[in-house]
């Protein structure tokens, strides 16, 4: 399949570099590219991240489930989005997620040896890589110190907002109301009323066993 140079300049890795640039990344780099249709899961919690995985095009349903597949998160993201790019190096490198196309979707992969070139050949793509993965570090760090507040509807948000990898758009935890009073540490009858406080002021949805966020930015 082939990708343009417009393609390429709205992916994340390569913002801010010229049409010369990007020219010869697309004549020199070696893409996989892939389209997934709707539903289809074109990345599996703990695959090994061999390459560096980006969408081009359409919506990813993220799915993060806790240690023990008690719960679970589905955050839903448009394109472009730059996959774990933590995974590729360190010591976990296995996916946190799984990765489910909620629209017909597009990839585009580049191996890690060909990542290592271009980060050699072009100090942008190093910087933006960089920038990427300390965005993400800089997130999950300031987490823990935003207040002890005890209320049952702000330990709802934040036990929401804590296991989001994106601090925006359209979030579902599938997770029923006593497992998350078990996991908050109060009362089934506290969460029930603080929930139902919250779509009362049409903060979230509730189903049964599934809390919907519709924008995470106005929880």
């Amino acid at each position: 399949m082939f990708i343009s140079t417009d393609d390429i300049k709205r992916l994340p890795l390569f913002t801010g570099m010229t049409e010369s640039q990007l020219a010869d990344i697309t004549a020199t780099t070696h893409f996989n590219i892939r389209h997934h249709k709707r539903g289809s899961t074109y990345i599996k919690e703990y695959d090994a991240a061999q390459s560096l995985v980006l969408t081009t095009h359409g919506w990813t349903d993220i799915h993060t489930c806790s240690d023990n597949h008690g719960y679970r998160m589905v955050e839903r993201v448009d394109s472009p989005l730059m996959i774990e790019p933590d995974k590729l190096f360190g010591l976990t490198t296995n996916y946190l997620s799984s990765y489910v196309a909620q629209t017909s979707c597009d990839t585009l992969s580049i191996s890690k040896e060909q990542l290592l070139s271009l980060f050699a050949q072009h100090l942008i793509v190093r910087l933006n890589f960089l920038n990427a993965i300390s965005r993400q570090t800089q997130h999950y760090e300031s987490l823990p110190w935003q207040g002890n507040n005890t209320d049952p509807s702000h330990c709802i948000t934040n036990f929401i907002k804590h296991r989001c990898r994106y601090p925006y758009g359209r979030k579902t935890l599938y997770i029923t109301m006593q497992q998350l009073a078990d996991e908050l540490n109060i009362s089934r009858l506290e969460v029930s009323v603080a929930l139902n406080q919250m779509q009362q002021q049409e903060k979230i949805i509730l189903r049964r066993g599934i809390i919907e966020v519709p924008a995470l930015q106005i929880l």
